[in-house]
């Protein structure tokens, strides 16, 4: 007698022959086609009256640029999304304590924001293949070049350059994320300091620090924020101060007061009870009445963490932010420009823009501290920003000297962000106008979002006429310039001054 020999099948196989015996009725199958057919090409159509994404488009660079932007308005004005995410999300906060793509939820009620747990457990910022993978997505990423040719171009007028990339929250509260204890940040950290304070630039590391200060019992990060608490912010104050020298701290001891906020982290989780699972906290700051001054031989370039107790859109109080603080314990006013988000290259694009308009920003200047979030190291735009000081050519821009109400025709405009699709919840964009009393034209800073709501800014597109009410940006700079700003990538653009706008009529 012969013995069968057995084959074992592979998964795929079993697969095969178990399909090859499914059976299901003509019905089933005619009712189940044009289910689907019927919910492939309804919900489009049901979509585009419900919010048709072409609306949003706006005019872009390039093609590419304009199909990311379609792709991306389809993504926010899903008719899906807006039923089915809130309740989604709230299910999955409430019962599984899982956050989403930006938000990671964390023991007792502690949240991060995403890029700064990433900026950990990513690979090397300096590793040769990161930075081409980087280099492939439209990034610049050689942080040290970049800040190496900042540096020169500083050291050349004899100013010094001062780093502050603030640490991430998970660096110093990994144990509420479930990591062990002990400082474990970016493989690259360290050579990255080497190479910069051998070029000559000073690199504050609060980290230690922070860390310290959590084992003495004093919280160095806000709990569902990104951003530091005013003790750490005024911890690093004092030992920037110290670092640039000739400090003489201020004698006001400033007025304390208290601010209840939520975090923007808890915002990004978009639920409409967020204050029910994560309460907002309360913390003690201290305000100063210290005066800017473009003219200080100090230069403070900050993103929000500058901004943080400083801004009031940012929710946590004003005039005792790391701005105002620095300048109290230097005991004298400083320059700032400071603006939230691309702490790698937003606020050196600020001032290369200065000295485009013809304006030397760096006249007088000994020392420039530079601040941002140490995750730019790693996800952070590193252009090139020159500092090339152009003779202000006259032309058929207006110069607002004081208020005045004029019609103009919508030349440009430049991207806004959709409602809770940014970090932060206020944006400024840009407008070309033109058509202004004959044949003038502007370039005018509007706000275009606040508190998560577009303006009618926001909904300008090129060709509408309007009636706006143009001011001095310079009267309005201390206020809004710190919000995030739209920027047109036009170089004789970048050469006018800009002037507010706030629309009157369409």
């Amino acid at each position: 007698m012969s013995e069968v020999k057995k084959v074992k099948l592979s998964r795929e196989e079993i697969a095969k022959l178990e399909i090859g015996v499914t059976d299901i009725s003509k019905t089933q199958k005619i009712f189940l086609s044009v289910f689907f057919l019927a919910f492939i090409g309804i919900y489009p159509c049901v979509q585009f009256v419900y919010s048709s994404p072409l609306k949003e488009i706006r005019p872009a660079a390039t093609v590419q640029k304009a199909f990311k932007q379609y792709e991306t308005s389809i993504e926010d004005t899903s008719l899906l999304r807006a039923f089915l995410l809130t309740p989604a999300q709230e299910f999955l906060t409430k019962y599984c304590r899982s956050g989403n793509e930006k938000v990671i939820i964390g023991r007792d009620g502690w949240l991060f924001y995403s890029g700064d747990c990433d900026y950990l457990i990513n690979p090397g910022f300096m590793d040769p293949g990161r930075m081409h993978k980087r280099d492939l997505a439209g990034n610049h990423p050689d942080v040290v070049a970049a800040i190496k040719k900042f540096a020169s171009e500083l050291k050349t007028r004899g100013i010094r350059l001062i780093l502050i990339p603030v640490p991430g929250k998970p660096l110093i509260y990994g144990d509420k994320l479930g990591a062990g204890a002990g400082r474990k940040g970016n493989k690259s950290f360290e050579e990255f300091k080497k190479q910069v304070e051998a070029f000559g630039v000073t690199v504050l590391d609060f980290t230690d620090d922070f860390i310290a200060m959590r084992k003495k019992g004093k919280e160095s990060y806000l709990k569902t924020d990104t951003h530091w608490t005013p003790a750490a912010m005024q911890f690093a104050a004092k030992k920037t101060a110290n670092a640039i020298g000739d400090a003489k701290p201020n004698s006001e001891t400033g007025t304390k007061t208290e601010v209840s906020a939520r975090g923007d982290i808890a915002n990004m989780l978009k639920l409409p009870d967020v204050d029910d699972i994560f309460p907002k906290q309360t913390v003690g700051i201290v305000q100063y009445d210290v005066v800017q001054d473009r003219n200080s031989d100090i230069l403070l370039l900050g993103d929000s963490f500058t901004n943080i107790f400083s801004v009031d859109a940012m929710g946590w109080g004003t005039r005792a932010g790391f701005a105002e603080t620095l300048a109290h314990e230097l005991g004298r006013p400083i320059d700032v420009i400071a603006r939230n988000d691309a702490g790698a290259h937003a606020t050196r694009d600020v001032l290369s823009s200065e000295f485009l308009r013809g304006r030397d920003r760096l006249k007088g200047k000994k020392v420039v501290v530079w601040e941002f979030a140490i995750r730019e190291l790693a996800i952070g735009d590193w252009t090139d920003s020159p500092l090339d000081l152009k003779k202000h050519a006259k032309s058929g821009f207006l110069t607002i000297k004081t208020p005045r109400t004029v019609t103009a025709t919508v030349l440009g405009v430049t991207s806004v962000p959709r409602p809770h699709s940014a970090p932060y919840k206020d944006h400024v964009m840009s407008l070309h106008l033109g058509d202004i009393e004959g044949n003038a034209e502007a370039l005018v800073y509007i706000a275009s979002m606040r508190d998560n709501v577009w303006t009618n800014a926001a909904r300008l597109r090129i060709g509408d006429s309007i009636q706006i009410k143009l001011s001095p940006w310079a009267d309005f700079e201390s206020k809004y310039g710190n919000w995030n700003r739209s920027e047109f990538d036009d170089d004789n653009l970048l050469l006018q001054d800009p002037c507010w706008g706030e629309i009157v009529s369409k």
